[in-house]
């Protein structure tokens, strides 16, 4: 008599809860510790209140400058946007230039503000003409403003939410 090591339906079951479960664990694993401690703060003096900002300089209109989106402010991009669920965004207005205090080098962010809300940063292509302009002008580390423009948004016709663009129009070199 030949015998066939054949599994039974309880073995083929157990044998997937036991791959689920181990998948399941290195899964939980994989993501860290449920709750990261923050070990370095910012080390600003209390936070910054965006509503009143006042500008020491606003740029003269130029060519346009993209401001990078990570995806991080695109609620604060909705509000300040202010068009309605499925049409496009079609706004001018005054955006504030907010360099950060954390480091002291050309790389540091510089935030977008629009109503008091953040809507991006500089892009890292326009870091550096715009410190240096700042430094030439005696502003370090002093609020800007210039004008912008923010368009997109809204829906397409597959339906798929569309990115919002966020452009200033300023002229570093400007005197």
């Amino acid at each position: 008599m030949i015998t066939d090591n054949v599994m039974t339906y309880g073995q083929i079951l157990l044998f997937f809860v036991m791959c689920w479960l181990s998948y399941f664990v290195y899964w939980l694993l994989s993501r860290g510790p449920p709750f990261a401690f923050k070990l370095h703060r910012r080390s600003h003096k209390g936070p910054i209140n965006l509503k009143n900002l006042t500008s020491k300089k606003h740029w003269a209109r130029g060519e346009a400058v993209k401001v990078a989106d990570d995806g991080t402010q695109t609620s604060n991009l909705y509000r300040v946007a202010g068009n309605t669920f499925g049409e496009a965004a079609n706004r001018q207005c005054i955006a504030f230039l907010l360099p950060e205090q954390s480091q002291q080098n050309f790389q540091q962010a510089v935030s977008v503000v629009v109503d008091g809300l953040r809507i991006g940063n500089l892009s890292t292509r326009d870091l550096i003409p715009f410190r240096v302009m700042l430094r030439d002008a005696r502003l370090d580390a002093q609020v800007t403003s210039c004008h912008a423009y923010i368009g997109g948004g809204g829906t397409a016709l597959d339906g798929k939410k569309q990115r919002y663009s966020i452009s200033l129009d300023v002229d570093w070199f400007e005197a």
